[in-house]
This record gives structure tokens, C-alpha cells and sequence, in this order.
């Protein structure tokens, strides 16, 4: 999942052609469908990451493998069948199961990101082969932030640009592999209990009006203090 931001890098550079410039092309999973539509869409990345030489397991580590995802995924349609006899329990059961794929997804995006990123040129192709959509980087480049040490160990306190809600990740790897660590209704994320002396990385993205995200700002860093 390496260089899932280029350190504010949108692609362009003085010295090449005007021919040349490639923007960057983001990966995109559009989640904000029916549940049909999501057991669906799972179903054909498994279809088009199986024996996709691109993505040959085992996946790194830190990200879901394709065995998991195929195995959530028949859970999430068991579980939609269950639902749909309105039996009590069901439908919450089958929300949870769709976040486990949801969550697998966003795993495996972030991997086919970093692929994306190593070959500008055949990033759609790269995208669209593993099943998912793209989108092309605003021209207006990443959102402002930065990260600052906190008055406690293992804390810090992290700055987005703009007002309102803003979901955020970690990573300790400059972006290469990172999680999920929460929104808040502002631009600033306190965060407490890491590791001293271990440089940690955050960037923040807008949550928009009716669901819509904003772009990923860049990647800040600090060494958590001791």
C-alpha cells in the first residue's frame, strides 16, 4: 500500500512536457448503495482480483487477504437471506456482516492505491482491472494540516484545514499501510497512549453535505513524545 499520498505531489513537474503531465488517479470504492448492490460489487472485485497477476497472494500482511474477503463476502449474503425472513437480530447481523466486507474492501483498495501510485500511466487500468472505480486528484491540491507533540506521553494533536466533520487514518509507514482512526466534528484529533519516541503519520479528509468526502490531505508526521 506504499505512497498512498506524495507528500502534497499532485504529479505535475516544471520540466516535463505539457503532453506528459498525468494526474493522479485515485481509487474509489462506492459504498453508499443498496445491500444488493453492495454483495454485488464484492462479488466482482473477488471475480476480477482472482488470478489477477497484479495481485498474486498472499497480499502483504497488513492487508486483508482475498480468502477473507471471499469468506466475509458469502457471510454477508448468508446473512442478507436471514434478513430477509425479518426475523429479530437479522438485520442488525447483516449490517454487521456488510461492514466486515465494507472493511475488507478498504483494505484491498488501499493495495491496488499503491500499485496505482508505482505506475501513474496505467492507473485506470490497474483500478478498473481489480474491480473498482477511479476518480483523478483535485486540482486544487491537498488540504493543509499538520501534527504537533502533546503535553503527554504518547500524544499528539493533529490540525486539518476547513471546519466540520473530517474522518481520519494513522500509519506508521509515511502511508504505505495505515488504519482508520475515527472522525470528529472539527479539524483536530487528539491522540493519546502511542508508542514514545515512534514517529507516527495522520491526514484527514471532509465529510461533506449529503455523504459526499473530500480528498485526502497530505501525510504529517511527529515522533510521539516521551
Amino acid at each position: 500500500m506504499a505512497k498512498i499520498t506524495i507528500h502534497g505531489k499532485t504529479g505535475f513537474s516544471k520540466s516535463m512536457p505539457v503532453a506528459t503531465i498525468i494526474k493522479r488517479i485515485i481509487a474509489v470504492l462506492k459504498w453508499n448503495i443498496s445491500v444488493e448492490k453492495r454483495l454485488k460489487k464484492a462479488r466482482h472485485i473477488i471475480q476480477q482480483l482472482t488470478g489477477n497477476p497484479k495481485f498474486v497472494p498472499p497480499y502483504p500482511t497488513i492487508i486483508k487477504s482475498l480468502a477473507t474477503l471471499v469468506a466475509d463476502t458469502d457471510d454477508y449474503d448468508a446473512a442478507l437471506t436471514l434478513a430477509a425472513t425479518h426475523a429479530d437480530g437479522t438485520a442488525e447481523a447483516a449490517d454487521v456482516a456488510g461492514e466486515l466486507v465494507h472493511q475488507d474492501l478498504i483494505s484491498i483498495m488501499s493495495m491496488v492505491q499503491a500499485k496505482m501510485d508505482d505506475d501513474r500511466p496505467n492507473a485506470i487500468v490497474i483500478a478498473t482491472g481489480a474491480g473498482f472505480e477511479t476518480k483523478t486528484e483535485s486540482a486544487h491540491g491537498p488540504r493543509k494540516a499538520k501534527v504537533v507533540k502533546g503535553n503527554e506521553t504518547g500524544s499528539f494533536v493533529v490540525y486539518a484545514e476547513g471546519r466540520g466533520q473530517h474522518e481520519w487514518q494513522e500509519s506508521l509507514d509515511n502511508g504505505a499501510t495505515f488504519a482508520y482512526c475515527g472522525s470528529t466534528r472539527g479539524g483536530v484529533l487528539e491522540v493519546e497512549g502511542k508508542i514514545p519516541d515512534k514517529r507516527y503519520y495522520y491526514r484527514a479528509r471532509m465529510v461533506l453535505s449529503k455523504g459526499r468526502k473530500g480528498d485526502w490531505g497530505p501525510w504529517v508526521s511527529e515522533v510521539a513524545p516521551a
